[in-house]
């Protein structure tokens, strides 16, 4: 058998597919339909009932930015929370026989337990390339709500999050200065990133004595969220951390930097976040700092992670001329 690393994204998608069906296995569903529909860092299946409900299978990904069952279940348990304690349109996840909303199993030709969650279909367009002011003065007022939940939620003992007080918060090996890398990272561009690292850590610094953490999203961005009605619909929590309002709105602000409208965005989502809570920004830049160190952790990923090594150069270059930009360097 092929390995796994070395399939199209057609043959991986398939080899995820048996997965997928493996899993579903545990659910009382009564399926009409399996279809892969995306794979960003997860693999993405739409599922469809003979009663003609309709569901996202969500696989996670192995390797070093994966992550373990204990966050996958507290992701679970923030949105649980959420549901009971908001009025925010969320994906209810769905629980196998065993009363888990996680089912974790491995097949041949996949390599590791995958993490599998089950998580009933949110109506509505995703807010992609064609993203409106409109759009993102709703996404901005969903952050804020978020932010306001996440600063009174009272975790069980068995939660489990990072925590987001450094620039590199996840579990994975940071290999970004370690090398050229093949060229990918000469001297010039290493300055310039570690440069974007001493003031990202700055910033972290001082919010360290600014306020108490709280539970952030920490992956809000427009590909991340349902618009119906005007009305914002946030999935995927699987990457929630332990951090500050502030980190999250960089977050969602690096991906949209490349846009020609991007001041115009980010105008309206402040709008939107300030009917919901006070600007949390403490001084001019605060952000845009957090923005680079968004940008060392994507280019770390693109690095340490195999299957998107060939986004590397693209990610890298990017990245380069978004740190210039943001830290007026």
């Amino acid at each position: 058998m092929k390995p796994f690393d070395e399939l199209t994204e057609g043959g991986r998608a398939r080899r995820l597919g048996r997965l997928a069906r493996a899993a579903l296995g545990n659910y009382d569903l009564d399926v009409a339909s399996v279809r892969f529909f995306a794979r960003h860092s997860n693999s993405l299946f739409a599922v469809s009932t003979r009663e003609g409900a309709r569901y996202v299978l969500r696989v996670g990904i192995n390797g070093p930015v994966g992550h373990p069952r204990s966050q996958v279940d507290s992701e679970v348990m923030w949105i649980e929370a959420l549901a009971r304690d908001t009025d925010l349109i969320l994906p209810e996840p769905i629980r196998n026989r065993d009363g888990s909303p996680v089912t974790s199993l491995s097949v041949d030709g996949v390599p590791d337990e995958r993490n599998v969650v089950i998580f009933r279909w949110l109506d509505g367009r995703i807010s992609d390339e064609h993203v409106s002011t409109s759009a993102m003065r709703s996404i901005g007022a969903l952050a804020a709500k978020l932010h306001n939940h996440g600063a009174t939620f009272e975790p069980p003992p068995s939660f489990s999050a990072l925590t987001y007080d450094r620039v590199f918060p996840y579990d994975e090996p940071v290999v970004l200065f370690e090398g050229d890398h093949g060229g990918l990272m000469p001297p010039q561009r290493q300055a310039i990133f570690l440069e974007a690292q001493h003031q990202a850590a700055a910033a972290i610094e001082q919010l360290r004595t600014a306020e108490p953490m709280r539970i952030i999203h920490g992956d809000l961005h427009r590909w991340n969220v349902k618009i119906r009605g005007g009305v914002a619909a946030p999935f995927d929590f699987e990457d929630l951390l332990w951090g500050w309002p502030v980190q999250d709105i960089a977050i969602t602000w690096y991906y949209q930097w490349s846009r020609d409208d991007y001041h115009a965005l980010n105008d309206a989502f402040r709008d939107g976040y300030e009917t919901e809570a006070e600007w949390p920004e403490r001084y001019p830049g605060e952000i845009d700092r957090l923005i680079a160190g968004r940008t060392l952790v994507i280019g770390n990923d693109v690095l340490i992670q195999p299957e998107w090594r060939y986004a590397a150069a693209e990610t890298l270059d990017r990245g380069e001329r978004r740190i210039l930009d943001v830290l007026n360097l």
